[in-house]
């Protein structure tokens, strides 16, 4: 019996070792490999320039604004550090440590009908996931279930469980020196497509309350001294009401209606690269005040 136990103990501390080995790993692959993501790009600007400014916030504000045509028609150098499926969580934490290793004279945060999402999204989470063992990172999302919990304490549990997003299909590229060029397009990705269906589209929620995630991302920019806006950018055939955003966000501007032409959308929600041209040119024109007809 005391063999069978010992040799129980030493598959376990056998796993364990294996664990803590691959969580090293994959954490130093995450924090010096080639750009897999835009945290990982972000983390690594110490040392650069003040920008004019950066976009934040999910899929709504990548595929939307071309930092490249604001720069032509307003010569303000910004970044487009949107990312998919980020909640006010998620473009908070992006803020957070943007303002850590580079500095921005003014933050524009897209919201719409999400503002009143307040926990981690699946898979906008995952580009915080392998920083989650970081002391702030894990203040913010412990509240959110055991799995974060475990993430923090258990090696490698939380690469196990985002084994789609940040498993070797990831690593073994990031570590060959295959990523993603940010900075070519300062990063924007056009999105192509067409919207075939002429349908409304409904507000998620109701905006009901103050989200205490956009309530830190004024109070960060207020204590750098940061000029922050806060946008919709179009939605087609939106049907809903956004106008409590006026009350709880300063220098909202709801530029859901400003593209009404179906060809310039991909879906409901998205437009195309011609659309993204357009608004783009929208943008300057509405926050820069030497913008170029």
């Amino acid at each position: 019996m005391k063999k069978f136990g010992k040799y129980i103990l030493f598959l376990l501390l056998t796993l364990f070792a294996i664990m803590l080995f691959l969580d090293v790993g994959y954490t130093w692959v995450y924090n010096h490999g080639a750009y897999r993501n835009k945290a990982m790009w972000v983390r690594d600007m110490q040392g650069k320039a003040e920008v004019d400014y950066i976009v934040l916030g999910s899929s709504r504000a990548k595929y939307y604004i071309d930092p490249k045509i604001v720069e032509e028609k307003t010569g303000a150098y910004g970044l487009n550090l949107g990312v998919n499926a980020f909640t006010s969580i998620e473009i908070y934490l992006m803020l957070e440590e943007f303002l850590k290793v580079r500095n921005t004279k003014k933050v524009f945060v897209q919201v719409d009908s999400k503002y009143i999402e307040d926990d981690p999204d699946l898979v906008g989470e995952q580009v915080w996931i392998p920083y989650l063992q970081e002391r702030d990172k894990y203040e913010i999302f412990e509240n959110f279930g055991s799995a974060y919990i475990f993430g923090y304490y258990v090696p490698f549990y939380r690469y196990q469980r985002s084994e789609a997003r940040l498993g070797y299909r990831n690593v073994l590229p990031s570590l060959m020196g295959k990523g993603v060029d940010y900075e070519k397009n300062a990063g924007f990705k056009a999105r192509s497509g067409l919207l075939v269906e002429d349908r409304p589209y409904i507000a998620d929620q109701p905006i009901v309350a103050e989200n205490p995630y956009f309530k830190k991302v004024i109070a960060l920019c207020k204590e750098n001294d940061i000029e922050l806006h806060f946008f919709t950018s179009p939605i087609y055939g939106f049907k809903g009401d956004l106008s409590p955003l006026y009350s709880y966000l300063p220098n909202y501007v709801d530029l859901k209606d400003s593209l009404k032409d179906r060809d310039l959308f991909s879906d409901q929600t998205h437009v195309n690269e011609r659309g993204a041209i357009e608004f783009s040119r929208i943008f300057s024109e509405t926050f820069f005040n030497n913008a170029k007809d």
